[in-house]
């Protein structure tokens, strides 16, 4: 194979790669122009980069500065091996001869000029006496006339670059940045044939029917464990495909001195002769002799056969194989995965069972790889002792010293992927000695938490291994440990439904726009005392979840729940969850269970790849797990939650969780919902109980055989759904119906936000509509709030009327009473008027005070705290507040005319949600907003006062026409 290889540069945050790729590969030519005793370096875009002087004196004086490459080397008398290896290519050994073609310049792309780093026939003899390369036989390679043609291409393509380049160039050029990569071939070893069948986009993975793991059973001669590992040795062409390479890299220890770095730093990566400094390492090889310019190039003598890195991939693979850190290795490979390959797919001669190419990728390294990446891998007996220790969650799961491999490579890549990607670091400067202090996960914590400082850190590294894109850190420690002894391991392995919602956005840390949760609930958690109820995978699929959009219809066929599965993704995209989900009819009157019920058809499903912003029934699923989540997490630790006579508590985002039962031995739970299906006697009622306990380090996770679940009855349901609040709710709900008199007291006719503010619920009407549960309306504020109603009962509402509370019939009585001849309604009545309505508004809206509180029965003592109302005084823009006092069984609330009111214990924690839908309930997909409330009824025929001059006659608002205007000013305008 004789085709010279056009030489290319690409600029990577500052970084140059120098690839020797095959022409149209990659684009943008580095020109280097001799002129006046000076060479220009120019790129694509003809911008000069750099202006270097050109020695004129070699120091070896058998290097002639007007002989060619070739004849110097042919002068200097023991580069025989170095030239057979040139003489193998014609192409080559004509541009290393001054003698390239016009068509070659044409049509291939060659230059005039090289730049040299030649090997000595003693650096060969070192070279075939120790090598890890062998022959197609797998004999070692311990001559030249054992080197296949593939294995001398890897050899000669990393020994020179293009042009006339200095040593000095090599990092003086603000473009270089320090270092080049030499690269035989850019994917180099992970390459994959595929078969591509007709009509699949090429561009998607797995095509057609088959199943990621069907096809890797195809090609098993690639998979180990069932993971992708790709083709090929060093040096060696595996069964005819395109073989891995390799590559190296140019290092100058005088750059990185002058940028910050010591010497003993690249020393201790590789990077730099650790006996001497300033010497440019072009791999394995220092240059001794620098400088020897020739007609058409320069010769840097080296001491070594410069000899092609693997990269990063290779690596890994070949440690997987080994006894060191093979644990670790495994643990990565857990995260490849192939890639079509458009570039290479168009080099069909490469590829002998296929006709496209697809490249094994790693989504760890893909994170990192835009610069010069450095992994740190734990040894084997590291990893294996810290698996096992006794504070390591993984131990509550079983793992023992006879499983641990087999469990380590079966856990949930949700669960493994926090812990394991910390150990890819973005540069090699982050694992330098001089650094350590700044080795740090993304949480904070030091990265090697028992080692304390640069110098144990020199002793805790094993070993360095460079690579041709970043080099690999052995150490005899565990990166990153906290991040799988943290609190949420345990839930992510005992329930794999909950982890896999816990840890989706984790996909999706650079781009956070496309993760399907807005709450990152592992960082609300970290660090923070919390109980999670986490419901079991077996009660998931079993019971499942009702879906609070259908439930919002009256129509009860199509009323579903879902049952919820953990599954694999298996292509990339945005918003996925590891989740499946499949809808069955839901009856209450029935007992859920999944494996007896019939399921919907199967478009009422949403697999992990779906993307649950924007899919079909994936934003359901997304908002079942929402809610899920904000249900179970409690952010108090277990004691204060056991080890008290309260009954009641608030999930983190507010949801009512009623302790049912808590002992040391068991524990019984129930969300809204339970307690609707307990209440109502249906045959789905059934309550949470404990199935397991695990204790992590700042929190517990207890294991319930069945999910919890908020109420589906708002605000409007409940009221009018209870006989001994129907006066309150006929008051509330008859301000929504009162649009004439509305418009006629406050000119609103032209604004909907006015309207709003003189009603208690959000009409479904105009353009501000509010979709919740069907014939219902939603409480117009205390949006995404927690909220408490304490409602008079009709006999409480019957004595406020008698105290004078007007009611809409008796406003609107009153103005038509009041009209003059005209049909017009005098100033001083509209006042008065307006007094009476805003006196009855804010009369109710008083009712609703901020924050969620229970009536606690078993409860000694209690506190008094300061809530506000949803009542607002005008003249000063602030909410009227009250006190609320709990405590010896009672639950009481001290309004403006300084009297407690108690609650009435039979009526007592009535729970309702105001959820507000996207869409009417029939096409609704999630949940826009909403607010968890609890409802009491006011004990003693009692109500609340909002304005302590109103007490006992709540006529003085509106008694004088002063009166009504000074009232209307206050609570009104």
């Amino acid at each position: 194979m004789n085709t010279i290889y056009k030489h290319t540069i690409r600029r990577i945050f500052g970084c140059v790669l120098l690839s020797t790729l095959p022409l149209g590969v990659m684009a943008q030519n580095v020109r280097v122009i001799k002129r006046d005793g000076t060479i220009k370096m120019y790129d694509g875009s003809k911008q000069n980069i750099k202006v270097m002087p050109v020695p004129t004196v070699n120091t070896n004086d058998k290097v002639k500065t007007g002989s060619t490459l070739y004849d110097n080397l042919q002068a200097l008398g023991n580069y025989t091996t170095y030239l057979r290896l040139i003489d193998s290519f014609g192409g080559i050994q004509r541009a290393f001869k001054n003698e390239v073609t016009d068509d070659e310049r044409k049509y291939n792309g060659s230059i005039d000029t090289l730049t040299v780093f030649a090997p000595n026939d003693e650096a060969f003899a070192r070279f075939f006496a120790h090598n890890a390369w062998t022959d197609e036989q797998g004999n070692a390679i311990s001559s030249y006339e054992q080197l296949s043609d593939g294995q001398k291409r890897a050899l000669i393509y990393v020994s020179y670059i293009p042009g006339f380049v200095t040593a000095n160039s090599l990092h003086v050029s603000g473009s270089f940045r320090g270092y080049h990569r030499l690269y035989s071939y850019d994917r180099q070893f992970n390459l994959v044939p595929y078969k591509h069948t007709g009509g699949t986009d090429i561009n998607t993975f797995p095509p057609d029917s088959y199943s990621y793991i069907d096809y890797a059973k195809e090609l098993n001669q690639h998979i180990v464990d069932g993971v992708w590992i790709g083709y090929g040795t060093i040096g060696n062409n595996t069964d005819g495909a395109f073989a891995y390479s390799g590559g190296t890299m140019i290092w100058n220890d005088d750059y990185w001195q002058y940028n910050g770095l010591s010497h003993d730093d690249l020393a201790f990566i590789g990077a730099a002769d650790p006996e001497g400094s300033g010497h440019i390492t072009i791999g394995n090889a220092h240059i001794t002799q620098p400088n020897q310019r020739c007609k058409n190039g320069y010769l840097h003598l080296v001491d070594e056969v410069v000899v092609p890195q693997p990269n990063l991939m290779y690596t890994l693979t070949q440690a997987r194989f080994g006894d060191k850190y093979s644990l670790a290795s495994s643990l990565i490979q857990r995260f490849n995965y192939l890639k079509y390959d458009s570039d290479y797919t168009g080099y069909s001669a490469l590829i002998n069972h296929g006709d496209s190419a697809m490249t094994v990728r790693n989504s760890l390294l893909d994170r990192v790889a835009i610069k010069t990446p450095a992994i740190i891998l734990p040894t084997d007996e590291a990893l294996k002792a810290f698996i096992l220790a006794s504070d390591n969650p993984l131990g509550q799961c079983g793992i023992n010293q006879d499983n641990y491999y087999d469990m380590l490579m079966s856990l949930p890549r949700e669960v493994l992927q926090p812990f394991v990607k910390e150990w890819f670091r973005t540069s090699f400067t982050d694992v330098l000695p001089s650094r350590y202090s700044n080795m740090r996960s993304a949480k904070g914590h030091q990265l090697l938490a028992d080692v304390t400082s640069p110098e144990a850190y020199k002793l805790a590294v094993q070993q360095v291994i460079p690579a041709v894109d970043g080099i690999i850190v052995v150490v005899d420690a565990v990166p990153n440990a906290e991040d799988l002894r943290n609190e949420l391991t345990f839930v992510k392995l005992a329930g794999r439904v909950t982890g896999a919602a816990l840890t989706a956005n984790d996909r999706y840390e650079y781009n956070t726009n496309a993760a399907p949760f807005s709450t990152d609930y592992q960082r609300e958690m970290h660090n923070k005392p919390f109980t999670m109820f986490v419901p079991t995978d077996e009660g998931l699929k079993q019971y499942g979840l009702v879906d609070p959009m259908s439930m919002a219809s009256n129509n009860r066929v199509s009323w579903r729940y879902w049952s919820l599965t953990p599954q694999s993704i298996s292509s990339s995209g945005n918003g996925q969850i590891a989740v499946a989900a499949k809808a069955y009819r839901y009856d209450y009157n029935k007992v859920r269970n999944t494996e007896t019920d019939r399921p919907l058809s199967a478009m009422y499903s949403s697999n992990a790849n779906e993307n649950c912003a924007n899919g079909n029934y994936g934003p359901i699923k997304r908002q079942l797990l929402t809610d899920m989540l904000d249900q179970h997490i409690v952010l108090q630790d277990v004691d204060s939650l056991l080890n008290t006579p309260r009954r009641w508590y608030l999930s983190r985002s507010g949801m009512p969780i009623y302790m049912k039962e808590h002992t040391n031995t068991n524990i019984v739970v129930n969300g809204g919902m339970q307690i609707d299906l307990n209440e109502r006697d249906a045959a789905d009622k059934h309550d949470c109980t404990l199935q397991f306990v695990g204790q992590n380090s700042t929190g517990t996770s207890v294991f319930i055989d069945r999910p919890m679940q908020p109420t589906n009855q708002n605000v409007f349901q409940r009221l009018q759904s209870n006989d001994a609040f129907s006066m309150f709710f006929d008051c509330a709900n008859a301000l929504n119906g009162a649009y004439d008199l509305k418009n006629q007291l406050f000119d609103i006719e032209a604004s909907e936000a006015l309207s709003r503010k003189y009603t208690i619920f959000a009409d479904r009407s105009g353009g501000y509509t509010r979709y919740g549960n069907a014939n219902t309306m939603l409480v117009n504020f205390f949006h995404n709030f927690n909220y408490t109603i304490f409602v008079p009962t009709n006999e409480g509402m019957q004595k406020a009327v008698e105290a004078g509370l007007p009611t809409i019939e008796s406003i609107e009585q009153f103005v038509e009473e009041s009209l003059d001849g005209n049909g017009q309604l005098p100033d001083d009545k509209r006042e008065q008027a307006q007094a009476r309505y805003l006196t009855l508004l804010n009369f109710l809206k008083y009712h609703f005070c901020d924050k969620s509180y229970f009536l606690e029965p078993d409860l000694e003592s209690g506190d008094t705290e300061q809530t506000t109302t949803a009542c607002i005084d005008a003249s000063n823009q602030q909410a009227l507040t009250a006190d609320i006092n709990s405590g010896n069984g009672m639950l009481m609330v001290r309004d403006a005319s300084n009297r407690y009111k108690a609650v009435k214990p039979d009526l007592a924690n009535i729970i309702a949600r105001d959820a507000e839908f996207n869409n009417d309930p029939t096409r609704a997909r999630y949940i826009r907003s909403a607010s968890n409330v609890v409802l009491h009824g006011i004990d003693n025929a009692d109500y609340l006062l909002f304005d302590n001059t109103l007490n006992g006659d709540f006529t003085r608002a509106w008694r004088t026409p002063s009166a009504a205007r000074k009232f209307v000013k206050k609570y009104g305008k």
